[in-house]
């Protein structure tokens, strides 16, 4: 029934009370007899009767609510049918949320087999109508969130990865806060890579990226989120040239991150909440590094039964773990920068002049330097390595400058007596 319906028939039991409105209750009992006896064409409902008490009951709503008061208040059970009771409904809506991926066909099958679907049985074009409009098998309604309990079989085969913020550090005469970038192995729980730094910047993701990778082999996954050192090239470009398949999660899904969100959870309960006293950011790392060698590897974790320690190594033993010289490293996390060379053959780079070959003179060049030493910096030429640079040593230079042949010799003769 819609509200227009509802507003006809609201004004048609108005029409039907009204000429009585204003008299006493002896005449208003005779009037309602007299329509008592007669039909009367009502909106949607067409031919009706009406009891004394049905109209004297009109005729209380509308003292009490005006014409608001008359019209016919919507089925407590619309959208079902009538021999459908209110645990029969529940049933449905229980039994369509526990399995979304059921068809109604399926849904119908399951009701009947258990006997749900009301005596006599609902129709299956009731239960498809009630199931189109609450939508219960919408794919809509079902769980974004949902995911399953996962582990790998071996070590290296997924290592995630992630910041936490931690506590304040001094710094350079100043306090900052101590940034963890921490990896966690998937399988056993160990922590092949960590550091304390006062930036979430991807230098500081892949100075402890080339630690561990140096440290415990290269890993099959690298599973991160979506933060801004996340997403730099030069993390895609390590992961693309040592073969890690580089894998994101969705934006502001922590929870698919939960290994490594519930060990920050463990260094904010069992670590950080020892720490009494304001440090540097070295003595922070070298209280971290003892509190995982001595507290966290060899304690047993409930999520595998064992000490992370004991269950790397056990694995390990079987997996075949891929390593890379220290030469490959380095080439995997390579900073690059652009720099003009200057007139002199000479660049400038964190405060430092190096030489370059004078062939480059004017030119714009790319300079590429390990992630952790700045001061090996090497000269690229589309994309091949050149020379690495030296810092400029103006006394060497001097003893083995030579002048052109064009030039002409210098007399300190005629300069006293003014002539050229």
């Amino acid at each position: 029934m819609t509200d227009e319906t509802r507003d006809q028939i609201a004004l048609f039991r108005y029409k039907l009370i009204s000429p009585v409105l204003a008299e006493p209750a002896r005449a208003q009992n005779a009037y309602f007899r007299r329509q008592a006896e007669r039909e009367h064409n009502v909106p949607h409902y067409g031919v009706r009767r009406f009891q004394l008490s049905t109209m004297k009951g009109w005729l209380k709503k509308y003292r009490r609510k005006g014409l608001k008061g008359l019209r016919p208040k919507p089925r407590a059970d619309l959208g079902r049918p009538r021999r459908l009771d209110d645990g029969a409904m529940q049933a449905i809506r229980v039994r369509c949320k526990a399995f979304p991926h059921y068809t109604v066909s399926m849904l119908y099958l399951s009701l009947q087999a258990d006997g749900l679907i009301g005596e006599p049985p609902l129709c299956y074009g009731s239960l498809l109508r009630i199931v189109r409009q609450e939508k219960l098998l919408d794919g809509t309604r079902k769980r974004s969130d949902a995911r399953k309990r996962y582990e790998m079989d071996k070590v290296n085969e997924l290592w995630v990865c992630d910041f936490m913020h931690g506590p304040t550090v001094k710094s350079d005469r100043r306090r900052k806060k101590a940034i963890l970038c921490a990896i966690i192995d998937d399988h056993s729980r160990m922590i092949v890579g960590h550091a304390f730094s006062a930036h979430e910047t991807v230098s500081a993701l892949t100075v402890v990226l080339k630690e561990a990778f140096s440290a415990f082999g290269v890993p099959r996954r690298l599973y991160v989120d979506n933060g801004p050192s996340f997403s730099s090239d030069l993390l895609a470009q390590a992961c693309a040239g040592a073969g890690i398949s580089l894998i994101h999660s969705k934006p502001y899904d922590s929870p698919s991150r939960g290994k490594v969100e519930r060990f920050f959870r463990t260094v904010r309960e069992r670590f950080l909440a020892t720490i009494t006293e304001e440090l540097t950011l070295d003595e922070l790392n070298d209280a971290f590094t003892h509190w995982l060698k001595e507290d966290y590897h060899h304690r047993q974790h409930t999520g595998v039964g064992q000490r992370p320690i004991d269950r790397y190594h056990a694995s390990s033993a079987k997996a075949d773990i891929r390593r890379l010289a220290k030469a490959e490293l380095d080439e995997l996390f390579l900073i690059r920068h652009e720099r003009l060379v200057n007139n002199d053959a000479t660049i400038s780079f964190k405060g430092d002049i190096y030489e370059v070959p004078a062939a480059y003179i004017r030119q714009r060049v790319e300079l590429r330097h390990p992630v952790d030493d700045s001061a090996e910096l090497w000269l690229y030429d589309a994309g091949q390595k050149v020379a690495r640079l030296k810092l400029v040593d103006a006394r060497e230079n001097a003893r083995t400058f030579r002048p052109t042949a064009s030039a002409a010799p210098f007399s300190f003769a005629k300069a006293e007596q003014g002539q050229p």
